[in-house]
């Protein structure tokens, strides 16, 4: 299947979680939040980067999470409910395995300084539940909070369930390691 073709299927997804009132859990599923001190950012370069990077689809560092969609191809930003197709690798390291799934955005938020994105799943995703992510300036420094709700949902989700916990506590992971840099 061509990028294109992973594109076209990816607009064809139905999102699985409501934005306010949740969805189904499985009885396995995380709630997670997170707010890191991203250190100092006097000038708000940093943060501007970082908001940049995120409103493009360049939340994560490839070796984690890349993001694909129309917003690529149009050589925009993210905007709601744009759809997003995500491949990660399964190693890290290497190139294959990889999986996709399909995402929609479903908040964005951009002030002077503070950045807010968000997703849902849909039923091409490999998990059900929502993401997002508030960059915020203040009085000089950078921080952040990532806040997740993530239960499986497919069957490689449910037989690797260690390995995809993992994966994903790497790309939250590896997303605040290059902001800190």
């Amino acid at each position: 299947m061509t990028l294109e073709q992973r594109i076209d299927w990816a607009d064809e997804a139905v999102t699985n979680w409501d934005p306010v009132c949740g969805g189904r859990r499985a009885w396995v599923c995380w709630d997670d939040s997170i707010e890191a001190d991203l250190g100092p950012d006097p000038s708000g370069e940093r943060f501007r980067r970082i908001r940049d990077a995120a409103s493009r689809g360049d939340y994560y560092p490839p070796d984690a999470v890349r993001f694909f969609g129309r917003f690529r191809t149009e050589n925009r930003a993210l905007r709601v409910g744009d759809r997003v197709l995500q491949r990660a690798r399964v190693l890290p390291l290497l190139p294959w395995p990889i999986v996709w799934s399909v995402a929609e955005i479903v908040l964005v938020e951009d002030e002077p300084s503070r950045f807010k994105i968000g997703y849902v799943t849909t039923n091409r995703h490999h998990a059900r539940g929502a993401w997002s992510a508030e960059l915020r300036l203040r009085e000089g420094g950078l921080s952040i909070r990532v806040q997740s709700t993530a239960s499986p949902r497919s069957a490689f989700f449910w037989l690797g369930l260690p390995l995809a916990r993992w994966l994903q506590l790497r790309a939250r992971r590896r997303a605040l390691e290059e902001f800190a840099k």
